[in-house]
């Protein structure tokens, strides 16, 4: 394309020239005249061509300068590990904040829990601490209880091998809904097993958490999640002194059609309790409160099995869906009982529970459920509970949600007595939840 410059230049000049030369020596007469006045048209065409090919010319891309000579292949530096990328968060963290509205009463019996009460609000914080490490805190307002930190821990960003690091206080990696918080819930209240076994602000502890994604030549998804830590009190584990306690946690996703997924898992707690609430209160009773000492620390084990299966159609995954979740959990604890000597014997107390769940989503905004409870008690070998619950869930958006539970309870006259409650218990249950803030999405 260079000489399209230099032949614009010339043949602009020459039209110019002659469009000046030409009028003087041609002036005279008719032809001449004529012949003025074609040159005139020329130059008007000349001018419009050179018009149009300077339109072409800016259309053009810039010619590409000639590539430089190869130079001499040089040593190619050691790979430098680049650090993660920086994220928009680390100087503004993300805050949420969520509270609980609930309504209760039971139509079988009179009880303080009837009527309605503000249960619970959480204020969250989340951000990048550096492109390395990640916190959450989530703080909690229980009505009529003392603020505390539910859950604050700091997690790696980077570490090799598929592992993560996660330090601070957590809620354990048992099974699936011990991990919820309570705005998560598919129903107003957790099961009864994880009440009974686990305690009603789930398990929790003060430690340290490796989890690690397993290399397998499936190429299955396979985690390995590895705690320990000093666990919050609870109804397994609340043994006097600050000792530890351990849990593992295996699972599995398996993809079982474009539309259904399956996940499941195993768990093993590991820890220590105390003298049972029933063992002091018959020793008290008995009058042998000073000469009697029970066992602090007794060793308490609680296993579980979680499974999960989901089913969402591509074509219709806004409108349809359907969940079935299931958990049973074994306990195994060594406990003392008072004789009727007078002593302290050894025993072991094994108890079962667990729970399935089951949800259908209807439309856009609407999902009804179903749960049914099986539980038996830590300490109490006889003791049985059962329940069955009916759930209606109205989602207006992802920021709001509302729950209406019926549930029916059967008890054994040991359970009743022992949870201090009646045999054949209804009960309705009415929440509404609002979150307001950046609130992300919950684990699979």
């Amino acid at each position: 394309m260079e000489w399209i410059g230099p032949w614009l230049r010339s043949a602009v000049c020459c039209a110019a020239i002659g469009a000046a030369v030409v009028p003087a020596s041609l002036a005279g007469t008719t032809d001449e005249k004529d012949a003025l006045e074609s040159l005139r048209q020329e130059v008007r065409a000349l001018q419009e061509e050179v018009r149009k090919l300077k339109e072409q010319l800016a259309a053009l891309p810039a010619a590409a300068p000639p590539a430089s000579p190869p130079l001499p292949e040089a040593e190619a530096p050691a790979p430098v590990a680049a650090p993660p990328p920086k994220s928009a968060s680390l100087l503004n963290p993300a805050i949420s904040a969520v509270f609980q509205a609930i309504g209760q009463t039971s139509l079988t019996r009179e009880e303080d829990a009837n009527g309605f009460d503000l249960s619970e609000a959480e204020v969250a914080f989340q951000s990048e601490v550096d492109p390395y490490a990640k916190v959450d805190l989530f703080l909690s307002f229980p009505v009529g209880e003392t603020p505390e930190v539910e859950e604050a821990f700091i997690t790696t960003l980077s570490l090799p091998a598929g592992l993560q690091l996660k330090g601070g206080r957590f809620k354990n990696a048992f099974g699936k809904w011990n991990t919820l918080h309570t705005h998560a819930f598919f129903t107003v209240e957790r099961p009864d097993a994880l009440v009974n076994f686990l305690g009603e602000e789930s398990l929790a502890s003060d430690g340290v958490s490796l989890s690690w994604l397993i290399p397998n030549p499936a190429g299955l998804y396979l985690e390995s999640v590895t705690e320990a830590g000093s666990a919050l009190e609870g109804a397994s584990f609340n043994g006097s002194k600050h000792n530890l306690t351990y849990a593992q946690h295996l699972s599995s996703f398996f993809d079982l059609s474009p539309n259904a997924t399956l996940q499941a898992g195993v768990t093993g707690t590991f820890g220590s309790t105390g003298p049972s609430a029933g063992l002091t209160s018959a020793i008290e009773t008995a009058g042998l409160a000073g000469t009697l000492a029970p066992e602090e620390e007794l060793a308490s084990r609680v296993y579980g099995f979680d499974a999960t299966y989901k089913w969402k159609p591509l074509a219709q995954n806004v409108y349809r869906s359907f969940l079935w979740q299931t958990e049973l959990l074994v306990s195994r604890q060594e406990r003392e009982i008072l004789a009727a000597g007078g002593t302290l014997d050894p025993t072991v107390i094994e108890s079962l529970g667990g729970y399935t769940y089951a949800e259908w989503q209807t439309g856009k905004r609407w999902r009804v459920g179903g749960r049914f409870d099986l539980s038996g008690l830590p300490d109490n070998e006889t003791a049985r509970e059962w329940a069955g619950s009916a759930v209606l869930r109205f989602q207006p958006s992802e920021f709001q949600e509302i729950r209406l539970q019926y549930k029916h309870t059967r008890r054994n006259s040991e359970a009743a007595l022992y949870l201090g409650a009646e045999q054949d218990d209804d009960q309705i249950f009415l929440e509404w939840i609002p979150v307001i803030g950046a609130h992300g999405a919950h684990k699979y």
